[in-house]
């Protein structure tokens, strides 16, 4: 065969071929991995943007973005960091969600090509919710723009296709100001598995807080409570049928344990609701971890035995008119506690329970509490209640007996190091009868006596400086008020005594509205000596060394205001001989503080202090529970400044010059302003005015007027004696100005003083000076005087002055009062009192000028005028019209919005009194008033916006007519 012969051609063989096309695919797929989140990236973050700023009513922030399928192939991440949700409106600048990291997972071809991109993983981790609810019902996560608001473009980009989804280190804050409901969790981990596309979906979850704490209406319901859920439901949904059924499940509070059976299910025009709660497995150690103080103390070595039957159960129809029947029920018999090395409580009994068969009628449903006891120690509790009608007429029976020896209490609990009780406590109450009785003043038909009583009762700890030492106290119930007949007590080296009455305590408790349920008091507190100092622990040397200027103590973010109840109404007057509080002594101390509808308002309070007498007015406000408001005047006579000043930091910022300063003074001060949650002050927000007034000052050491010394070449204004100083300020926006100028004296200057100061010690004051010659500085005025002389000397026709014996100076002090800085015109002032020959020169030839000017305006002048006076004759009959037709356009706004506010008040009552007495009706009717009300204020505030601008679009045309007018 010829070597040039073609030999037959080799077939690769299929391996070869397998790997090279694998090869191939994997370098395309390794492509793809680096170049779709850099192609893509912009493009998928422009999409959620534009998605979120469609459809919420809120400002929403990334800081970064992500987009990667390394861990989720072939499915795509797309990662948000450091996303914040801000309200507007009601809750401007309140961050409703800061979340960490939010990852969503959505298919590489949606990213790619597709129209609609379909997320079906969604898992946020490191977040915080601070969701809140104000009075008026208003709700910062209401802010999803309404479909029909929304503008009319194409459809969503993404659609939620959700088959898992999970939360990681949640904190969720609910402050539900309109219900009275509060609920706080920490660190919550939820998952949840299942396909929510589909009709029939197994639905798994589970779910992990280390706290919860919920609150309602004043009362404690879960204090820091350890939280596990694991719940499996079968969900079916069907049209206008949705049914979701409890599987699997159990739920752990501390270490309650229980399960439920059942189903909820959501129908056309009700819902209907079969739940029973299993508790087989409960002991009765189990229900007592549910009570923080004994799950938080020795409850791992603790002993609890006893019967413990537990039942609820919910079951019926649930729609506007009816609720599902009910029955509830705890028994607890032949129990005992006992920790560690200490005795035992016993013979334990709690029977308690309520039910209701369903229906509309709420008035059926009963609650009782037939029996709960305990024994310890020779000591004995015994209760019992029972309460009938709630809604139209509550019959209330109860009873409470109880005979303590409160140092029997370290026998039978530990207390913590260094607590003990002393003295002994009775009660014997007995209530029985209607709530209408109380109501229509019958309280003969209305059974209600009985005394608790407190002697020599001794509290100790190390949590309190001085031991609390209350030698009797005596409570007296009767059907019209509490009593509180007497109460003698010391702390220390203090005494206190407190007697008075409260009213209407059955109708607060039991009352069918919030007229009803208002709880009044009037008390009297006396003392002889009250020390504040020493029962905080705060000692003479710590007051006398501390330094005013120190900075304050870190505020504390989750720091919560002092709320006042909405529906009490109490009056306490005090009088108080001699109170030492922060160093200082105060004496005859009068006055009365009310609380009522969440504001303390404090009354003609007067006191001896300090050198002189203060008189304090004011109120606090906590109807806004994020941001608090005051309202304080004072009136201050005599009262020594270095005092003062040392005392209390807010006069170094409103006045940084005190700190400087000895003598006494008067003052007048009214003052408004917001408070943080850490009962800070907002300084921007404060707003007031007030005068100051002293017969003598003396300043040393003030920085300002050092330097203003510095600047004039005179060092003794360095430090300054004033005399009958008034001085009128207001403070605005973070600064206090002066009102008036003020004219003072400074080492014999005449000077007139402008500015202000802020709250963050920033200074801007201008002051004009009137200094004598004999103050000027001698090198300076021979300096001048050499000067005058030889223009004298070169024109000796010409008058020129010589110094006068006044030369007014100008000096702007500005920076802070710490690092001032300083400006004059002492030199300009000086070149300006020489008689500077050129611009003398000046002056004389204007003269000359200006007299033949004159007489040639004068001629011109009549004619202009008499033109003048007909041309402002039309363009004011021009505007008078406009004015007329401006006014109705605004009338008729107004009509039409007044309308609009009538009309919901009219929706408003006719929903109260369809609502009838039943409260679920009345809270919906409550709610759903609020809503339209809002709607109402909403329309009728753009109508008459309407006219404004209707009416000003007239007034801006007559301008522009009148002003054409020449």
């Amino acid at each position: 065969m010829s070597r040039r012969e073609k030999l037959p051609k080799k077939k690769k063989s299929f391996i070869r071929r397998l790997f090279k096309w694998t090869g191939l695919t994997l370098l395309f797929l390794l492509i793809a991995i680096i170049l779709v989140p850099i192609i893509f990236k912009d493009q998928i973050k422009e999409m959620v943007l534009k998605e979120v700023s469609k459809t919420l009513k809120a400002d929403v922030t990334i800081k970064d973005f992500d987009l990667t399928f390394l861990s989720t192939f072939p499915n795509v991440t797309i990662q948000l960091y450091d996303t914040k949700v801000t309200g507007r409106t009601e809750f401007k600048g309140v961050e409703l969600a800061s979340v960490k990291t939010i990852e969503a997972h959505v298919g590489l071809w949606d990213v790619i090509g597709g129209d609609e991109i379909e997320i079906d993983e969604v898992h946020i981790s490191d977040a915080k919710f601070d969701v809140r609810v104000d009075p008026e019902g208003n709700a910062n996560y209401d802010i999803v723009i309404p479909t029909d608001q929304q503008p009319a473009e194409e459809p969503s980009a993404f659609k939620m296709s959700l088959k898992e989804y999970s939360l990681k280190n949640i904190e969720i804050v609910y402050d539900d100001q309109a219900s009275d409901m509060y609920a706080n969790i920490k660190n919550l981990n939820h998952t949840g598995e299942g396909d929510l596309t589909a009709d029939v979906i197994d639905f798994a979850t589970s779910t992990q807080m280390d706290e919860l704490t919920f609150e309602m209406e004043g009362l404690s319901y879960l204090s820091k409570v350890k939280t596990n859920a694991d719940v499996n439901l079968l969900m079916e949904f069907k049209e206008n049928d949705s049914k979701f059924t409890l599987k699997e499940n159990t739920f752990a509070l501390n270490n309650f344990h229980l399960s439920l059976d059942g189903f909820y299910q959501m129908l056309k025009d009700h819902d209907q609701i079969d739940l029973k709660m299993n508790t087989k497995e409960i002991s009765f150690k189990d229900l007592l971890s549910l009570v923080p103080s004994f799950y938080q103390s020795g409850y791992e070595s603790m002993i609890a035995k006893g019967d413990l039957k537990m039942n609820g159960e919910v079951k019926g129809r649930l729609d506007e008119k009816n609720l599902p029947a009910w029955d509830f029920g705890l028994n607890v018999r032949k129990a005992m506690i006992q920790y560690a090395g200490l005795g035992s409580i016993n013979n334990i009994m709690v029977d308690a329970g309520s039910k209701f068969a369903g229906g509309s009628n709420l008035d059926k449903m009963t609650l009782d509490v037939t029996k709960f006891h305990s024994e310890f120690v020779g000591n004995l509790i015994d209760a019992n209640l029972k309460l009938r009608n709630p809604i139209t007429d509550p019959l209330i029976d109860s009873k409470l007996k109880a005979r303590i020896n409160l140092a029997t209490l370290g026998k039978v609990m530990p207390l913590a190091e260094g607590e003990s009780y002393k003295g002994k406590l009775n009660a014997d109450v007995a209530l029985n009868g209607r709530m209408s009785s109380i109501e229509s003043g019958q309280y003969e038909k209305f059974n209600a006596k009985g005394l608790i009583e407190l002697f020599d009762f001794l509290y100790k700890s190390k949590d309190l400086n001085e031991d609390v030492n209350v030698k009797d106290l005596t409570f007296r119930f009767s059907p019209q008020n509490l009593s509180l007949e007497k109460m003698n007590a010391t702390m220390g080296r203090s005494d206190f005594s407190m007697n008075g009455t409260i009213d209407n305590y059955l109708g607060y408790l039991f009352g069918h509205n919030k007229e009803d349920q208002l709880l009044k008091g009037v008390f009297a507190f006396n003392s002889n000596n009250l020390d504040l100092d020493q029962i905080m622990g705060v000692s003479a040397s710590s007051t006398a060394s501390a330094a005013p200027t120190a900075e304050p103590a870190p505020v504390d973010p989750n720091a919560e205001p002092l709320l006042i109840p909405e529906n009490v109404d109490f009056d306490l007057n005090t009088s108080i001989q001699k109170l030492h509080y922060n160093g200082i002594d105060v004496n005859s101390i009068k006055g009365n503080v009310n609380m009522k509808e969440e504001v303390a308002s404090l009354n003609n309070l007067t006191m001896n202090t300090m050198g002189g007498t203060v008189g304090l007015r004011g109120s606090y406000s906590s109807k806004d529970h994020n941001k608090p408001a005051i309202d304080l005047g004072y009136n201050l006579k005599d009262i020594d400044i270095q005092e003062i000043t040392t005392h209390f930091l807010t006069v170094q910022k409103l006045a940084p010059v005190a700190k400087f300063a000895k003598g006494k003074f008067s003052s007048t001060l009214n003052m408004k302003g917001a408070l943080t949650k850490a009962m800070e002050p907002v300084y921007n927000s404060l707003t007031g005015d007030g005068e100051f007034f002293t017969n003598t000052v003396t300043i040393s050491g003030f920085e300002p007027l050092k330097k203003l010394g510095d600047a004039l070449n005179m060092s003794k204004l360095s430090t300054q004696t004033f005399k009958d100083v008034k001085v009128f300020f207001a403070f605005k926006d973070g600064k206090m100005s002066l009102k008036k100028p003020l004219k003072i004296k400074m080492s014999g200057i005449d000077t007139e003083i402008t500015g202000s100061t802020s709250f963050t010690q920033e200074i801007d004051y201008k002051m004009a000076m009137q200094v004598p010659k004999e103050m000027i500085p001698s090198g300076v005025l021979k300096a001048a005087e050499q000067g005058l002389a030889k223009v004298n000397g070169v024109v000796p026709k010409l008058n020129v002055a010589s110094i006068p014996d006044v030369i007014p100076v100008s000096a702007l002090v500005g920076g802070t009062v710490t690092k001032p800085v300083i400006k004059t015109d002492f030199k300009d002032a000086l070149l300006k009192a020489t008689g500077n020959l050129k611009d003398n020169l000046k002056e004389q030839g204007k003269e000359m000028l200006n007299k033949a000017k004159d007489s040639v305006k004068t001629l011109v002048k009549d004619k202009v005028e008499d033109v003048k006076k007909d041309l402002i004759a039309e363009k004011n009959k021009i505007m008078a019209d406009a004015q007329k037709e401006a006014d109705k356009v605004k009338a008729e706004a107004k009509k039409a919005a007044d309308q609009v506010r009538s009309e919901a008040d009219k929706q408003c009552n006719d929903g109260m009194a369809a609502a009838g007495s039943n409260p679920i009706k009345k809270k919906a009717a409550e709610l759903a008033c609020k809503e339209a009300k809002k709607k109402a204020e909403s329309s009728a505030v753009k109508i008459e916006q309407e006219g404004n601008n209707k009416a000003d679009v007239i007034m801006n045309k007559a301008r522009e007519k009148a002003d054409a007018v020449k």
